[in-house]
């Protein structure tokens, strides 16, 4: 009689054991599978976030190179009436537009990898501190065209491009 009473115990403590361990088991999966996904999207943010802060800062870069090399082109185009001229100031490169009738002129030039615009006195040597930056350019050359002696060749980091002089003084 002992061993048939202990019997249905036994017997309930393996079936209680099993159902703890399958129980044990069946919570680990879902918590493990839930954790995995949290860690995996964690880091396609992170990703992504650090992939879109690059593209943008790569964009402003070249937003900034277009900008220098358009501003210079257009500021001739916009003076076309006052002789352009080529000059060296500082032993950097510079577009000088002069305005005759008012003894001004208007320099653009590079310092230190920056590209400035200052508007004063004629055969004034212009201070990047008193002028306006026009942006960030390690390349700023200017060149007139062997070909054609009116065009201006203005070359950044952006590239080249040419612009017609009407008025030039050498």
């Amino acid at each position: 009689m002992n061993e048939s009473e202990n019997l249905p115990e036994k017997t309930t403590e393996k079936i209680a054991s099993g159902k703890t361990a399958g129980r044990v088991l069946g919570d680990l999966i879902p918590t493990a599978t839930v954790g995995t996904l949290f860690v995996v999207i964690l880091m396609l943010v992170v990703f992504s976030a650090v992939s879109y802060r690059n593209a943008v800062e790569i964009q402003e870069h070249n937003n900034n190179a277009r900008a220098v090399l358009s501003y210079v082109i257009t500021a001739v185009k916009a003076n076309e009436a006052n002789p352009v001229t080529m000059e060296e100031r500082d032993g950097m490169p510079a577009v000088v537009i002069h305005e005759t009738s008012t003894g001004y002129e208007q320099v653009i030039f590079q310092a230190d990898g920056k590209v400035y615009e200052a508007y004063g006195l004629a055969g004034l040597q212009p201070d990047p501190e008193d002028a306006l930056l026009i942006g960030e350019t390690d390349l700023f050359e200017l060149e007139w065209a062997q070909a054609d002696p009116d065009l201006l060749e203005v070359r950044t980091d952006a590239g080249n491009s040419y612009v017609r002089v009407r008025a030039h003084a050498e």
